[in-house]
């Protein structure tokens, strides 16, 4: 059973539970894929110089197409 709190979250974004949750997820696999090139990035800075804020920057323009 979701909340008040929840049910107002789910509206004000216009998904239903299990896409919000299918979104959710797959932005944290995706955020999580990140974490071994931002170690490498913060050794060796010249190796995936961009690669965060690219993969970041497309989750958050997904987030707003929807």
């Amino acid at each position: 059973m979701l909340s008040k709190q929840c049910k107002a979250h789910l509206n004000d974004v216009g998904e239903t539970g299990l896409h919000h949750a299918g979104h959710a997820l797959k932005a944290a696999i995706r955020l999580q894929l990140l974490v071994p090139e931002l170690i490498i990035h913060s050794v060796a800075p010249r190796f995936f110089t961009h690669t965060a804020s690219n993969v970041m920057n497309d989750i958050l323009k997904l987030r707003k197409k929807t």
